[in-house]
């Protein structure tokens, strides 16, 4: 059953089969390559001016407040249930770190989508309007549950055009957090009720183009095992990450969940801090070297924070990867990601299959049905598996009660697999190290290259440099 409204600030979007409404930026823009990778070393030397900067994203701050917008973005689908528990659970503690220990002036807010009728007939997109109250927040997730689903693809252009459109402070650090266990219609997946995108028109690959000119930076929170059991689901989260100059997280249980949104937010805060340094020194060097190449410009601004000894804060935990997430991180629209990976991916396998939302035959671990009479038994398949394996009787980590609760609901036919043999599904990407990664961790150290990338990149896409 569909929640109903708890406040006058949720503002509820279904959005009908054949509606078009979308923010398109100029081809031009929406053409431009995230800016990744590893700035190539020059013989440039770094200004004096660089040298006299403040050299660390802590000694900087001096205890300033800084504005943090921050908003959930999430899959209300049948296989969330304990993600959605865990943000409950947590929300004060996620609250309580942020203000009080970094100073944060706070404002959170909530995105929660589903699916497009006639996949799910509750809702497609909800969105509740920023708020510094903690009390209205937890309000608003109050109102969440787990249900429907529908194909596997979700309404993921919607949850993520809906954050877009909240109303973000220009000088606050932004960021969205992206929590899903599906991706998006249109990628190439079997099975898609919607194989050509959503009906609505909205094509997400531009939505995270306008996204990242606004300074709003994803992280990707991929949910396993469910999202490596899609072909393509990997390569959308790390590409909506990359696009964004954000990150991209494996998840293998709802019990890491807080952690990595603080993680994360602590990270960018201390990058958000440096990019004011960032552009003053780049537009130094333009003027004063304005023979040189984007590539010079970046190795000589990192060398001269190097030479700083700038530090910054990291997030240490498991990330997605594939071999083919830059096909769509390239990509100018959903058709040409679409398109470039029929090309580039391996055949899928013929025993893939589809299973619905509601069911989620392989995030539960359970036995799929009975092949029908005279039907050939399913065999392994794919780039991450496929072979019979014995599910492990150990006992889970230890949860807290209102996540366990919620996982032993979207698990309640996982029990009835133990210890016994079972044909896995396919697998994709990064499952193997969302499951065997490390906990979430947050150190100090010198700024990195990755980190100095996406700062870079946050402000190229901007337009301030």
């Amino acid at each position: 059953r569909t929640p109903q409204p708890a406040r006058q600030h949720e503002r509820t979007h279904t959005q009908a089969m054949g509606a078009t409404h979308s923010h398109r930026p100029s081809r031009a823009s929406a053409s431009v390559p995230p800016v990744v990778g590893v700035p190539v070393a020059t013989d440039a030397v770094a200004t004096d001016a660089a040298a006299a900067a403040p050299s660390s994203a802590e000694a900087s701050s001096d205890r300033k407040q800084q504005k943090l917008d921050l908003v959930f973005a999430m899959d209300c689908t049948g296989s969330m249930g304990s993600y959605i528990a865990a943000a409950k659970q947590n929300i004060e503690r996620i609250a309580q770190k942020l203000t009080s220990q970094e100073n944060a002036d706070l404002r959170f807010g909530l995105v929660a989508y589903r699916d497009h009728p006639p996949q799910d007939q509750t809702f497609v997109v909800k969105t509740f309007s920023f708020t510094t109250a903690l009390a209205e927040m937890q309000a608003s997730l109050r109102t969440l549950s787990a249900q429907g689903g529908g194909d596997g693809p979700e309404a993921v252009e919607a949850g993520l055009k809906a954050a877009l459109e909240m109303d973000w402070r220009d000088d606050a650090t932004k960021i969205v957090v992206f929590i899903a266990d599906a991706p998006p219609h249109g990628l190439g997946e079997s099975g898609d009720g919607f194989p050509n995108g959503a009906p609505t028109g909205v094509d997400p690959l531009r939505v995270l183009e306008e996204m990242s000119m606004k300074g709003i930076t994803v992280y990707s929170v991929g949910c396993q095992p469910a999202l490596s059991h899609y072909r393509f689901a990997t390569d959308f989260f790390i590409a909506a990450a990359e696009r964004t100059n954000g990150q991209a997280v494996a998840l293998g249980s709802a019990a890491s969940l807080a952690d990595v949104i603080m993680g994360g937010a602590v990270e960018e805060m201390d990058l958000q801090k440096l990019s004011d340094e960032v552009e003053r020194e780049t537009q130094q060097l333009q003027v004063s070297n304005p023979g040189w190449c984007e590539e010079e410009l970046q190795a000589a601004v990192y060398r001269g924070m190097q030479a700083k000894g700038t530090k910054a804060r990291q997030m240490k935990t498991a990330k997605l990867s594939s071999a083919l997430s830059s096909v769509v991180s390239k990509a100018e629209s959903l058709a040409e990601a679409r398109s470039s990976l029929a090309a580039a991916a391996p055949p899928a396998p013929k025993t893939a299959r589809m299973a619905p939302k509601g069911a989620m035959l392989h995030s539960l671990g359970a036995a799929p049905p009975p092949a029908p009479p005279g039907a050939p038994a399913p065999s392994g398949g794919g780039s991450g598996g496929g072979a019979l394996r014995r599910r492990s009787c150990a006992k889970k980590k230890p949860l807290s009660d209102g996540v366990r609760a919620e996982e032993e609901k979207d698990d309640e036919m996982e029990e009835m697999a133990l210890c016994c043999d079972l044909e896995e599904e396919p697998t994709y990407g990064g499952l193997a190290a969302a499951v065997g990664g490390p906990e979430v961790a947050v150190e100090e150290g010198e700024l990195t290259v990755e980190q100095f990338s996406r700062v870079w990149g946050r402000g190229k896409k901007m337009g301030r440099y």
